[in-house]
C-alpha cells in the first residue's frame, strides 16, 4: 500500500461525520450553474476518502480552473492522524464562498506534498436568463 491512497472525491451541498466515523454527503453534484461572471458559490463539502498507513498525513485540497489556475486563495491543509487500528481516513472540508471566475471543466485537487493523489471534475455552465415572452 502507498502511504496514502485516494479511494473516493466529491463535490455535495452538505457532509457530516457521525459519530461512528461514517460519512453522510447530501446533493452530490457535478455541475455548477451561474448567471455571470465572476460568481459566488455560497457553500459546498469536499468529502475523501483515503486509504493511509497508521500515522500523520498532511493533505491540501484545492480547485483548480480550466486554465489550470487555483481558485481557493486559502486552500485547505489537512493534517490527519490515522491510528495503529486503522487503515482508512475521511475528510470533509467545508468551503465558504467559492469564487468562480471561467466557465468550463474545473477540478478538485487532492495532494500529499507534490504528489497529487487524485481529483474530481465538475463543471460550470453560464446559464443565460430565458426573456419572458412579451420582453424584448
Amino acid at each position: 500500500m502507498a502511504e496514502v491512497e485516494l479511494h473516493a472525491l466529491v463535490l455535495c451541498d452538505y457532509a457530516l461525520t457521525a459519530q461512528d466515523g461514517k460519512i453522510s454527503a447530501v446533493g452530490v453534484f457535478s455541475q455548477i450553474n451561474v448567471a455571470r461572471l465572476p460568481a459566488t458559490h455560497g457553500r459546498c463539502f469536499i468529502v475523501a476518502i483515503l486509504e493511509a498507513a497508521p500515522g500523520p498525513h498532511e493533505l491540501t485540497m484545492q480547485v483548480v480552473s480550466p486554465s489550470g489556475r487555483p481558485t481557493l486563495q486559502q486552500a485547505p491543509r489537512l493534517r490527519i492522524e490515522v491510528p495503529a487500528t486503522a487503515t482508512s481516513a475521511n475528510i470533509v472540508a467545508e468551503l465558504k464562498g467559492m469564487r468562480i471566475e471561467e466557465i468550463g471543466r474545473h477540478r478538485i485537487e487532492v495532494r500529499a506534498g507534490d504528489r497529487v493523489l487524485g481529483t474530481s471534475p465538475f463543471t460550470v455552465n453560464l446559464m443565460l436568463r430565458q426573456q419572458q415572452p412579451g420582453n424584448a
